[in-house]
């Protein structure tokens, strides 16, 4: 399969990449080559740059061999502050080396491609103590809503092990008390401010090399994040909080700067959108829809809406439960379909106007018995991913 990065390559573009690419690290070098580069910092473990973090990580090494037989993967504690500049954690030198390639590309005949992942705000919440002291503990609010849904079918129940595998973070099903959770939304925050300092520091250094004005910059997050919203943290669900993420694209020439489009736009669309504006041929399996028309009418028709999948229980092939969801202008409506049988397990759905953060359900109330049957019609047929946007 011909991927993105491959695809610019074999148009001539240089590539060059650092951080979170691809999923597995091994197709870093598989996609890049001697193009990845992977920022040297005396962090140890997940990401630790203090020593209190670091006895932390070796204790919970040595415990999970000793009672487990395998190691914890490097996890310390869920966050840290360490007094330290930027580049002392990966993010900020991968940022430093971004920056110091693009004075290679200003004089360079070659147009580029660059990929730069940031890890945070991925879990543990590690960011230099500056940006901590950008938030006041007592600023820090809880989660409205810390409550499953009413009428929700079970696949929504989730008990976040992604975070519980961190020490100190209650085992089991024990929730977590307001000052753990405080303190957890603080270390977020810190997370999410050093990032953008990071993204700020790459437009300044494209401007500065005399990159900024022909170059497309697109910035997106990989999936949502729950801080307690109905008494849950992390990821891994069908709620909307979980799968509706921040997009943010500046393209040469573009009539539309500065607005916002309601348009549903999907990852998948990013592909054939990239080569749409780079004037390179969309391959016939890039899936989606470029999405370059909104940049010259962010208010035109588009897609009736957007598509996401979530496997539940998929460490067991033959028991997991496929969560495919629509998000309209309105609803959230998921189908639960047992993957082993193509059964219709369970039925969700969401009223976003009256109901935005998804606190009660009403796929069974027997007025949206029309609303469900639409919808499902709709989701079944933009499970092709193309039919969804009809006539662009």
């Amino acid at each position: 399969m011909l991927t993105i990065n491959q695809h610019f390559e074999n148009n001539g573009y240089q590539i060059w990449a650092s951080g979170k690419i691809y999923h597995h690290g091994i197709d870093h070098q598989l996609q890049f080559g001697n193009n990845y580069f992977k920022p040297e910092t005396n962090e140890k473990g997940r990401g630790y740059l203090t020593e209190e973090s670091w006895k932390i990580v070796e204790e919970t090494e040595k415990w999970y061999r000793e009672n487990r037989g395998e190691g914890a993967g490097g996890r310390g504690p869920a966050y840290e502050w360490a007094d330290e500049p930027d580049n002392a954690y990966s993010d900020g030198k991968m940022t430093d080396l971004a920056i110091e390639k693009m004075a290679d590309y200003k004089n360079g005949e070659q147009p580029f491609f660059m990929a730069v992942g940031f890890h945070k705000p991925h879990l543990p919440f590690n960011a230099p103590k500056k940006y901590w002291d950008m938030y006041g503990e007592n600023e820090i609010e809880m989660a409205s809503n810390p409550f499953k849904p009413e009428n929700a079918s079970k696949y929504f129940n989730y008990n976040f092990g992604e975070l519980r595998n961190y020490p100190g973070i209650p085992a089991g099903n024990e929730a977590l008390g307001d000052s753990l959770s405080r303190i957890l939304k603080h270390g977020y925050y810190a997370c999410v401010s050093y990032t953008d300092a990071q993204i700020g520091r790459l437009i300044d250094g494209l401007k500065e090399n005399g990159l900024y004005d022909n170059t497309i910059i697109i910035i997106w997050g990989d999936h949502g994040w729950k801080l307690g919203e109905h008494g849950m943290w992390c990821k891994h669900t069908q709620f909307e909080i979980d799968n509706h993420v921040p997009m943010i694209i500046k393209a040469p020439g573009q009539k539309a700067g500065g607005m916002k489009t309601d348009g549903f736009v999907e990852f998948v669309d990013i592909y054939p959108s990239l080569c749409d504006l780079a004037g390179l041929e969309i391959p016939a399996h890039a899936q989606g829809a470029s999405f370059a028309p909104l940049f010259e009418n962010p208010e035109r028709q588009w897609k009736a809406g957007a598509i996401s999948y979530w496997p539940m229980g998929r460490n067991n092939p033959e028991e997991v439960v496929m969560g495919y969801t629509i998000k309209t202008d309105r609803y959230r409506y998921t189908e639960w379909i047992k993957q082993s049988t193509g059964e219709l397990m369970a039925r969700d759905l969401f009223d976003h106007q009256t109901d935005p953060d998804e606190n009660n359900g009403i796929a069974a109330n027997p007025e949206n018995e029309q609303i469900v049957k639409e919808l499902s019609l709709l989701l079944n047929k933009g499970k092709g991913w193309r039919e969804i946007a009809g006539n662009l």
